[in-house]
């Protein structure tokens, strides 16, 4: 294996191998050939922005729904305006989204958001918010025990 390397090196000093002269940082850098980066086109959400009056315009809010678009739908004020009819209206949409793998969520008063399968809603979680006068109580009796306990020890 030795007389390998020997021929691999000839006409050089075999008898005393040496390690090679460190290379600058310019140097290195500049022997590096660049690799073109070409920017991955993303691809777009697209969402669609309709009125639901009627069962028509309920279709259509289905079918751009099923199409794979997110679609806010703006309805008749929700708390007031609605009557059994568009309730029924809300029933065809939800069952026909959710039979398709999609979400309906009522967004305020007056609009629906409509999610094909491949969305997926998820609530955040909040975290808890702080009391600061009740965590300073917390902290003053945590103090007052302490030193109860070390005037017991010196007892």
């Amino acid at each position: 294996m030795l007389e390998k390397i020997k021929k691999l090196l000839k006409g050089k000093n075999t008898g005393n191998l040496t390690p090679p002269a460190p290379v600058t940082i310019d140097d290195y850098l500049g022997e590096i050939e660049e690799i073109p980066i070409t920017p991955v086109e993303e691809e777009k959400i697209v969402i669609k922005v309709c009125s639901i009056e009627d069962d028509k315009d309920a279709v259509t809010a289905i079918v751009l729904a099923e199409a794979g678009y997110i679609v806010i739908a703006k309805t008749p004020n929700l708390e007031k305006e609605i009557d059994d009819e568009f309730i029924e209206i809300i029933k065809k949409i939800r069952n026909e989204v959710l039979k398709n793998g999609g979400n309906v969520i009522i967004l305020g008063d007056e609009h629906l958001l409509i999610t094909p399968k491949n969305v997926v809603i998820e609530k955040q979680k909040e975290e808890p918010k702080k009391n600061k006068i009740l965590d300073k109580y917390i902290k003053e009796e945590k103090d007052t025990n302490e030193e109860k306990k070390e005037t017991e020890k010196e007892e």
